[in-house]
């Protein structure tokens, strides 16, 4: 390598199955899977009504808002409003017209605070898989705390839906994350890595 770090010892693996990909086995001989998945996190997001130093700025339709630090940000809280007031429902109604099996990727907190929508999921019979117990930065979150977080979140996924989640996505991990979810254990795969595209179980 030009850095002189060999190749053998960078801490990422940028090699992945190379020439030799394995078979998935998919159902039936299928040549490919796709997975259909909504991302349930409004009502769990940075404000400061959660305790939160400022307000949330990764996710919003400005694209990247600047946190405002120690007040609330109504506009970007509306647009999370309105993905649980309006556009859940909307994705409802589109997918189980159609018959379509969905994942939801369902932050714990956010799922607490509507419960018609936690009960539509569950009569659809989609899969709720965990999302974290809050929409929030998991890097350099102290490690007992995201423990914390990751027990606390499927045992509120699990009281609000009625079964224990099987999946895990947290997206704004820590580098612990990954080590903590299968220290939880109880999981039966992961998306918390973007690097491949068959599932991490």
């Amino acid at each position: 390598m030009t850095d002189g770090t060999p190749a053998a010892a960078y801490p990422r693996d940028m090699v992945g199955y190379g020439r030799n990909p394995p078979d998935p086995a998919w159902p039936d001989e299928a040549r490919i899977a796709v997975q259909f998945v909504i991302n349930y996190e409004e009502g769990a997001e940075n404000t400061v009504l959660h305790g939160d130093a400022a307000s949330e700025s990764l996710l919003t339709e400005f694209g990247f808002a600047l946190p405002r630090e120690g007040e609330r940000y109504l506009p970007v809280e509306s647009m999370y409003e309105f993905g649980s007031r309006v556009g859940f429902w909307r994705l409802h109604r589109l997918f189980t017209e159609r018959g379509i099996p969905i994942t939801v990727f369902g932050v714990a907190m956010a799922l607490e605070r509507n419960p018609d929508a936690v009960a539509a999921m569950v009569e659809a019979g989609w899969e709720i898989a965990s999302h974290g117990y809050r929409w929030i930065d998991h890097h350099g979150m102290p490690e007992d705390e995201e423990r914390e977080h990751i027990r606390k979140a499927v045992e509120v996924t699990t009281a609000v839906a009625g079964t224990r989640p099987l999946g895990h996505f947290l997206g704004r991990r820590s580098e612990n994350t990954v080590r903590l979810v299968a220290e939880e254990g109880g999981f039966v795969y992961s998306q918390d890595s973007y690097a491949d595209e068959l599932p991490t179980g």
